[in-house]
């Protein structure tokens, strides 16, 4: 369901919503602005070849891990380079800008929030080790809010990636008190993210691309424009 759709006709919706006791995050573009670098970074390696990289194609590899990103890449454009050169081209691109990344809106005053009333927290993300330090170290201090972090990029214990709900299943099982995943709610922006936390069987916030379609977002749980008109009392969590 769309933000714009939650006036008249949440009073329905909301009853339809289950209270959770722990909150699962993805990290790019959802957290952190990271998703926009990301997107120039391909599209200047693909510029000598004349591609383009569509927003159809940054949709299907949006929520995967970083690898599994690279490889659709490469064979939708028959690049004549391996995995680990593109990898190499695109780390280089970035490099310097990945210290500087911004928080999304309404993640801080979010992520505070929870914290202050005690609410378990943890991030699943595709992202590797390397790359999540990087990405976060200028909101270290912020991010200390979570429990722990599970990123399939460098994780054995998630065996595939988005839509399958290993990443999910992973992190849930990771709270100190293993929490039933219906209690577990999923804050994503992409699509394969949304797919992933529903077949964990978990409710999930989705806050996607505004040209994502509303039909293709249907089964969230809740779409947002950004985390700032998130309600947690709708998931029987502390009103902000």
């Amino acid at each position: 369901m769309s933000e714009e759709g939650v006036g008249t006709k949440m009073g329905l919706r909301r009853c339809s919503f289950q209270h959770v006791t722990h909150c699962i995050f993805e990290l790019d573009g959802l957290l952190i602005d990271s998703e926009r670098l990301r997107a120039e970074s391909v599209q200047k390696i693909l510029d000598p070849y004349g591609h383009t990289y569509s927003f159809d194609l940054k949709m299907r590899c949006l929520g995967k891990p970083d690898s599994e990103q690279a490889s659709l890449i490469l064979n939708t454009f028959n690049l004549p380079f391996s995995l680990t050169e593109f990898e190499n081209q695109q780390e280089q691109q970035c490099r310097s800008k990945l210290g500087f990344i911004r928080l999304m809106p309404g993640v801080e005053r979010l992520l505070n929030h929870l914290n202050e009333f005690n609410v378990p927290m943890a991030i699943g993300s595709g992202s590797c080790r390397d790359s999540y330090r990087i990405k976060t170290r200028r909101h270290s201090r912020l991010f200390d809010v979570f429990h722990h972090v599970v990123l399939s990029g460098s994780d054995d214990e998630v065996k595939e990636g988005k839509p399958a709900p290993d990443i999910f299943l992973t992190t849930a099982s990771r709270f100190k008190d293993s929490p039933d995943p219906r209690k577990c709610l999923v804050f994503e922006s992409s699509l394969v993210g949304m797919e992933a936390a529903l077949a964990a069987g978990m409710q999930v916030v989705l806050v996607p691309d505004p040209l994502v379609s509303i039909r293709a977002s249907a089964p969230a749980s809740l779409r947002l424009r950004s985390l700032e008109g998130f309600k947690p009392q709708y998931f029987g969590l502390p009103a902000l």
